[in-house]
C-alpha cells in the first residue's frame, strides 16, 4: 500500500482517524511499558529509539504472521469508519494512507536494520482480535492486562 520514511520523535509512531482534533495519545508509565497507548481511533507505538528516522511499510495483509527479524509485534484492534482517512506519522510529520472502512487488526512489527536504522510495518488485517503482545524485548514489560484507555495527548 505504502512505503515512506518518517522522523521519530518522542519515541513512537502513530496511526490514527484523520478527523481526531487531538491524534496523538497521552501516555502513562503503564502505557509506556506495554509498548504502546490506545484508544479508539488512535494508536501510538513505542519505538526502539527516542529520535531518528524511520522506514515505514504500511499494508493490507490477510495474515497476523510475525516478522523473524522483527524485536517488537503489538497487535490492537483498529476501526476506520466511512469518509474518514487515516494517517500514520510522529509529532514531526504524517502521511494519510488510502484504507477501506471497517474493522481491523493493527499488527505493528518494529525492529531495527544494520544499515538503516529503525524499521516499522504496520498490517492492516481485516477482523478484529484483542489486542496482543506477540514480540517482546527487555525494554517492555507490560502487566498481564494491557491497558486501552488513553487520553488525548494536549495539543
Amino acid at each position: 500500500m505504502a512505503a515512506f520514511s518518517l522522523e521519530v520523535s518522542y519515541s513512537q509512531i502513530s496511526v490514527f482517524q484523520s478527523c481526531l482534533k487531538d491524534p496523538f495519545n497521552d501516555w502513562t508509565n503503564r502505557h509506556a511499558a506495554q509498548g504502546f497507548s490506545w484508544r479508539p481511533g488512535s494508536v501510538s507505538f513505542r519505538t526502539l529509539d527516542t529520535e531518528g528516522p524511520i522506514s515505514v511499510i504500511v499494508k493490507k495483509d490477510t495474515a497476523l504472521d510475525v516478522s523473524p527479524s522483527a524485536i517488537r509485534a503489538v497487535q490492537v484492534p483498529f476501526h476506520v469508519p466511512n469518509g474518514v482517512g487515516v494517517e500514520v506519522g510522529t509529532i514531526i510529520e504524517t502521511v494519510e494512507i488510502d484504507l477501506d472502512p471497517g474493522d481491523y487488526t493493527l499488527l505493528f512489527e518494529h525492529g531495527r536494520d544494520n544499515d538503516s536504522g529503525m524499521w516499522g510495518m504496520l498490517r492492516f488485517v481485516p477482523g478484529t482480535t484483542a489486542p496482543w503482545i506477540l514480540r517482546s524485548d527487555g525494554e517492555l514489560s507490560p502487566g498481564e492486562e494491557l491497558l486501552m484507555d488513553a487520553q488525548a495527548a494536549a495539543p
